[in-house]
C-alpha cells in the first residue's frame, strides 16, 4: 500500500477508536465547553462519526486491493485487525448510547 493511503486508515481507526471508546467523556466535555447541547445528542454523533470512520478504512483497505493488487494474505490481515478493533469499539460505543438513551 502506498504510504499516504496506509497513514489515512491507521488515522481513521486511531480516530474512530478514540471517539467510540472515549465518546462519553468527550460528550461531557463538548458540553460543558462548546455550546449547552445535551451531551446525549453529542455521544450520538460521535458514535456515528465512529462508525462511519471504522467503514471508511475498511473500504479504503479494499479499494487499494483493488487498486494496487495488495497480496491476500496481507488483506486477510487488514480486514481482520480492521474487523476486531471495529466490532469490539462499535458494540461498546452503541451499547453506551443505548443506555444513554434509555
Amino acid at each position: 500500500m502506498r504510504k499516504k493511503t496506509t497513514a489515512i486508515i491507521l488515522g481513521s481507526l486511531i480516530l474512530a477508536t478514540i471517539f467510540g471508546v472515549f465518546g462519553q467523556g468527550m460528550a461531557y466535555f463538548l458540553n460543558e465547553n462548546f455550546a449547552k447541547i445535551p451531551p446525549i445528542y453529542y455521544l450520538t454523533v460521535l458514535t456515528i462519526i465512529s462508525v462511519f470512520l471504522y467503514l471508511i478504512s475498511f473500504v479504503m483497505t479494499y479499494l487499494q486491493y483493488k487498486k494496487q493488487g495488495i497480496e491476500e494474505v496481507k488483506l486477510v490481515s487488514y480486514f481482520s485487525v480492521i474487523g476486531c478493533i471495529g466490532i469490539l469499539t462499535s458494540c461498546w460505543s452503541i451499547l453506551v448510547l443505548a443506555m444513554w438513551w434509555g
